[in-house]
């Protein structure tokens, strides 16, 4: 079966080197809760190990991403997201049929967003963009991101709206106390803060409007929706037209507007659930390398409950209609 996977990541030295300083301070036992040396040699790898793996396990094509951008401070943001993803665009020139491009992002410069964003996809071939988490405890629906926003509406690419580190002010209110630094750090990250902080995101973009003013712009959250998709009737119980102001209900701005991916949390309760809530023309796959190994991506598909029509559109055909991949 064809499989095209949609958060694969990458790493590169200047934007991880750039973004140091402000990970140190956001998550100070980073090294820790993920020091996994073998995963962080996978993740600079474009090349080797990591065709091999997709070749071993029938993974057809990469969409990759870098996750870095968001910590990079303003002096130099713009500088490294260009190097990141000129960097990027020589390893698709290098394996064309392998990988996608999502383009990284100065968030932390606003008014040079949508300029890398255009370059990215006119110049580069990209399919879009990747933002990990808030810029400065910013959301995209802050006024200072809507010509970018504007940018990827135009272009008709989609943003994977992908967790980031929660602030620190929201890391030591919930996440800390009782526990380890460790615990504590993967707890607000990975192991639960930052999957409600990337729905957090989405739902200010669904309350504050954004979606009226942006109708065709599409997001993409991981991890079965981040949290979002085992609310829709909540949302909409609580959120009343009146109160909002919106055109729509909650649940259809979520249903329009946001695709969703398993993010390697390879669950068949959680795909059906998805299933029923979304539709399955919203779900793409994914696998969330190096962090998560590529080896039970094809038997989750091939095993679940989806019909064969189904199956083949969550592997690949939902993927290549959104990215518009030949």
């Amino acid at each position: 079966m064809k499989i095209i996977t949609m958060e694969e990541h990458y790493g590169h030295a200047a934007i991880s080197k750039a973004g140091e300083e402000n990970l140190k301070k956001l998550v100070p036992d980073f090294a820790a809760a993920f020091g996994n040396r073998r995963t962080f040699e996978l993740l600079f790898d474009l090349d080797n190990e990591r065709i091999k793996a997709m070749d071993e396990d029938h993974i057809w094509v990469q969409v990759l991403s870098n996750t870095s951008a968001q910590m990079v401070g303003p002096d130099k943001a713009v500088e490294v997201c260009k190097q990141a993803n000129d960097y990027l665009a020589e390893a698709i020139i290098r394996h064309p049929d392998r990988f996608v491009g999502l383009a990284a992002i100065p968030t932390a410069v606003p008014e040079a967003c949508a300029e890398e964003l255009k370059r990215c996809v006119t110049e580069l071939g990209f399919a879009g963009a990747q933002i990990s988490g808030r810029t400065d405890g910013k959301f995209l629906d802050d006024p200072c991101y809507e010509v970018f926003l504007a940018m990827a509406e135009e272009l008709d690419v989609p943003i994977y709206l992908h967790p980031g580190f929660p602030p620190a002010q929201v890391k030591e209110q919930c996440y800390e106390g009782n526990l380890s630094l460790a615990v504590s750090t993967r707890m607000a990250t990975s192991g639960y803060g930052w999957h409600v902080d990337a729905g957090t995101q989405m739902l200010h973009m669904v309350l504050s409007g954004t979606f009226d003013k942006f109708p065709k712009l599409q997001m993409i959250l991981g991890h079965w929706g981040e949290t979002l998709t085992y609310f829709f009737d909540r949302f909409d119980s609580t959120f009343a037209a009146e109160m909002t102001g919106l055109k729509k209900k909650p649940s259809d701005y979520l249903k329009e507007n946001m695709y969703i991916t398993p993010s390697g949390m390879f669950t068949q309760a959680l795909l059906d659930m998805c299933v029923k809530t979304i539709g399955i023309d919203r779900i793409l796959f994914s696998v969330d390398y190096p962090y998560v190994s590529t080896k039970e991506a094809e038997n989750f598909i091939l095993n679940s409950s989806l019909s064969e029509e189904e199956k083949e559109k969550f592997a690949h055909l939902n993927a290549e209609k959104l990215l518009k991949l030949k």
